[in-house]
């Protein structure tokens, strides 16, 4: 498979939702997030502020540690369960033997899944377990090139070598959209590969793709397609990083993703 587009800003504008007057907080996109364990409580936080940061109209936040971390930092978010539109899982998951289950429970919703680090290792069980073939409609892995090559067995240099053929295979394999991350991204579906907006090595740090599976989840609660939420999504981080350069840490650069959304609405 070749690339068959690159987002441009101008596409960027166009895709990213803009709530309207009749608006609610419902159906701005309600995204669940689980995320985080007691021995990484910052990936919660950093899924979190990019669910926040990136426009969601609520976010519940289900995951099994963290929850006085996240409050502190994000006083709006609702615990506990209720409707989503969206899930964000796997930032932050420790080994643990419960995992393949609570994959399972959350798919077991049907809404679009971003399936992020922990989370990844855990879909043929939890597939299994469901009785499913692939994962729900619209659903978006997001690996760096070692969690991809782990993901397909084979090796990272492999992915290197083949980024976009590796992916496919990986969306062909799990009925998914891969969002490939890594210094130039991509959003790989089975019948399309679109490159996402470039940006400063500076964000190549740990946390980035906590604060991308958060975005991600944004979009695909407000309604976008899984290659549109994973393409802007990433292609908004690359924004928001050029138009602030420097080495900001993810919460940070999640900070400032509201003005890069005001100014790319226009």
């Amino acid at each position: 498979m070749t690339i068959t587009d690159r987002l441009t800003v101008e596409e960027l504008h166009r895709l990213w939702p803009v709530p309207h007057e009749g608006d609610d907080k419902y159906s701005r996109g309600v995204v669940g997030i689980d995320t985080g364990s007691a021995r990484y409580p910052g990936a919660a936080v950093l899924s979190t502020l990019g669910a926040l940061r990136s426009g969601a109209g609520f976010v519940r936040f289900t995951g099994r540690a963290a929850r006085k971390a996240v409050l502190v930092r994000c006083p709006s978010v609702t615990f506990g369960s209720g409707r989503v539109g969206a899930w964000v899982l796997g930032c932050g998951w420790d080994d643990d033997v419960s995992n393949a289950a609570q994959l399972a429970q959350r798919l077991s919703d049907g809404v679009p899944c971003v399936i992020d680090a922990g989370a990844l290792w855990e879909i043929g069980d939890a597939l299994v377990s469901l009785g499913w073939k692939t994962l729900p409609t619209n659903c978006v892995l997001t690996p760096h090139a070692g969690e991809l090559a782990r993901l397909m067995g084979v090796t990272r240099e492999d992915v290197i070598a083949d980024p976009i053929g590796v992916a496919s295979q990986a969306a062909e394999l799990h009925g998914a959209t891969v969002l490939l991350k890594g210094g130039v991204q991509y959003a790989v579906s089975t019948e399309t590969a679109v490159q996402a907006l470039p940006g400063p090595a500076w964000t190549a740090q740990a946390g980035s793709g906590d604060v991308l599976a958060g975005v991600v989840g944004t979009l695909l609660a407000a309604g976008l397609s899984a290659v549109q939420a994973a393409v802007g999504a990433a292609s908004l981080q690359a924004l928001a990083a050029a138009q602030h350069p420097g080495p900001w840490s993810p919460d940070q650069l999640a900070d400032h993703f509201p003005q890069t959304i005001a100014d790319l609405s226009g």
